[in-house]
């Protein structure tokens, strides 16, 4: 699937995606107190454009005592550091107050709707500024808005640029509006680039504010190359492969399908009549099952992904399926593919839903291929399981699956991730009885900017509630060392997590350090849905959670919880009665075997 289509669902996500590394701290993104506006008879009146040419243009890094980028582990308040380039449409870009008027440091305090800002810039349109990142830190974080200074005045757009690709476009913005915050990844970018814009009619009070603006959890070490890791093995010596297969028309289908190309699925399904894959095997160097408005169950299968030895490539999905009628996934193994992708929904019929249960699954890997047999130190953002635009649909379920991920043979973000996804009021999301291990780095000893998990919920945008998610149950599931959190609330209404068991040692099973190890469970607000009145009902309860945090000297303690949005209604959670071990884990492990064999489950294929 093309690189753009998970960008168009991610910028939270990906966003959706977010890095909370600091959150134990609560600094992660800018918390300014909201202030009522100050009457103090600044209505803007003074800052009436002229005629005359009052443009700025930095002939320096804008820190005279500092001669290059020096970013520290952790945050570092953009305002800290020095810029490549910086340029601005009235006087010159201004650090930590507004722009004021034409003259160096003759601004005040940043404010924006009350808000008050001790770091920061402003700047006015037409502005830009230019930051080398050295693809150290793993997002970017600020409010943006037009200063008080200028009443109800000014228009102008906002925009932020990492590495030439746009991340963010504010859209119109006018004096009279609410903040809005930026939010967005910049793993292993090198260039970020703020620009301000007028909105396309004149920069008559157009004074723009990036309030707080926080680089978060950059990472001042060395990244080495990872060694090329040996090539997944075919399922069986005995196993016969034909060409890749193309289904026209309903039926059930029995076989062992391959395909070498990298953009030719090895089966490809053109038909919205009922089609069933079941006892196959499949390998491919791209997607494995590809369809468009598909009825399809695949079951009691094989799928392997294999290096699609393309420079940039990633593998292919077990299951890419678009404008869906309806998808169930049954008592599979997949290995080495970027698991299963659902994006929207188009089933009406009765029993038309969405059901990925009892599969096994290992090292979901979206390591993009050095087109040599090996890999780079990059990444495409996958999942074992990603529901996009699957809105307001019953009988949605996902559970008693195995995902195993294993650290430098695997790369992928949430194991499960819901975007812009829900269920119904009478009819929730059920995510429930799952074992999922393992979510690393490519570089798991060394980078700490990771962003994935276990499962994140109300990922994508909030602003309505047809697209914000929600009516989710998670339970009973074990979440073992997915790094960067356990589950995730970063959005949406009425999600349920309980009595689930969440654990992590904090080290690699190497035994050493898992650099990006952040938290349990959080429940943060990331996209402001509380504004939008897409942000309520969120609750979690009855979990048992021992997430260990590992300093360098060895010493350890728990972040068990970060609950930013989230008082009364998270509760009774229970931590882990003693120390997180490897051992721990492996104990986890052997519950959960006994525990789907008690239940008379079957996972993977019969």
């Amino acid at each position: 699937m093309p690189q753009s289509q998970r960008t168009a669902f991610s910028l939270t996500a990906l966003a959706l995606t977010l890095t909370l590394a600091a959150c134990s701290q609560q600094s992660a993104a800018p918390q300014p107190q909201a202030e009522q506006p100050q009457v103090d008879g600044r209505d803007g009146s003074q800052f009436i454009y002229d005629g005359m040419d009052h443009s700025w243009v930095s002939s320096d890094n804008g820190l005279t005592d500092l001669k290059a980028q020096d970013l520290k582990a952790g945050n570092n308040p953009l305002s800290s550091e020095p810029w490549t380039a910086a340029t601005s449409g009235w006087g010159p870009v201004e650090r930590n107050m507004s722009n004021g008027e034409k003259g160096s440091n003759d601004g005040s305090k940043l404010t924006i709707q009350g808000k008050k800002y001790d770091n920061g810039f402003g700047v006015h349109a037409n502005s830009s500024m230019t930051f080398d990142l050295a693809g150290k830190c793993s997002r970017f974080i600020s409010d943006v808005g037009l200063d008080d200074e200028v009443g109800n005045r000014g228009s102008v757009v906002f925009k932020v640029y990492a590495d030439g690709i746009k991340l963010f476009d504010s859209g119109k913005m006018t004096g009279a509006d609410q903040a809005k915050t930026v939010n967005v990844d910049v793993s292993g970018r090198k260039e970020l680039k703020l620009v301000v814009t007028d909105a396309g009619d004149n920069i008559d009070y157009d004074h723009a504010d990036w309030g707080g603006a926080v680089l978060v959890d950059c990472n001042v070490s060395s990244k080495p190359t990872p060694p090329a890791p040996a090539p997944t093995p075919p399922p069986s010596n005995n196993v016969k492969y034909s060409g890749p297969l193309v289904i026209t028309k309903g039926g059930t289908y029995r076989g062992n399908w391959e395909s070498m190309d990298p953009n030719v699925p090895a089966v490809y399904v053109k038909t919205s009549e009922p089609v069933v894959i079941e006892g196959s095997n499949l390998r491919g160097r791209g997607h494995l099952i590809r369809g468009w408005k598909v009825n399809l169950t695949v079951r009691n299968s094989n799928g392997y992904g294999m290096n699609p030895n393309v420079y940039g490539q990633y593998a292919g999905r077990f299951i890419a399926a678009e404008e869906v009628y309806n998808l169930r996934v049954e008592n599979n193994y997949m290995e080495g593919t970027t698991g299963v992708y659902v994006n929207q929904f188009y089933g009406k019929g009765s029993g038309q839903t969405v059901k990925i249960v009892r599969n096994s699954v290992k090292n979901i890997d979206g390591r993009k291929s050095d087109g040599k047999g090996g890999y780079l130190n990059a990444r495409y953002l996958v999942q074992f399981v990603q529901l996009a635009k699957v809105s307001n649909v019953p009988g949605i379920e996902i559970a008693w699956n195995q995902v195993i991920n294993e650290p430098g043979k695997s790369s992928l973000e949430e194991n499960i991730n819901l975007y812009s996804t829900s269920g119904t009021s009478s009819s929730r999301i059920q995510i429930h009885d799952n074992y999922i291990q393992g979510a690393f780095a490519i570089q798991a000893a060394t980078d700490s900017s990771y962003s994935g998990g276990g499962i994140m919920l109300g990922d994508g945008p909030v602003g309505n509630m047809t697209e914000a998610g929600g009516y989710v149950d998670v339970y009973n599931n074990q979440i073992i060392s997915t790094s960067n959190q356990g589950v995730g609330i970063a959005g949406g209404h009425d999600h349920k997590v309980f009595n689930n068991r969440i654990l992590s040692s904090g080290r690699l099973p190497s035994g050493e350090i898992n650099k990006a190890q952040n938290v349990g469970i959080y429940v943060w607000d990331v996209m402001n849905g509380k504004r939008s009145k897409t942000w309520f009902n969120n609750t979690v309860y009855d979990n048992v959670i021992g997430w260990t945090r590992v300093n360098s000297n060895n010493s350890t303690w728990l972040n068990n919880t970060w609950f930013a949005d989230c008082t009364s209604t998270c509760y009774n959670n229970k931590s882990w009665s003693g120390a997180v071990t490897l051992e721990t884990e492996k104990q986890e492990y052997q519950l959960w075997l006994s525990k789907y064999r008690a239940a008379g489950m079957s996972v993977g294929p019969n």
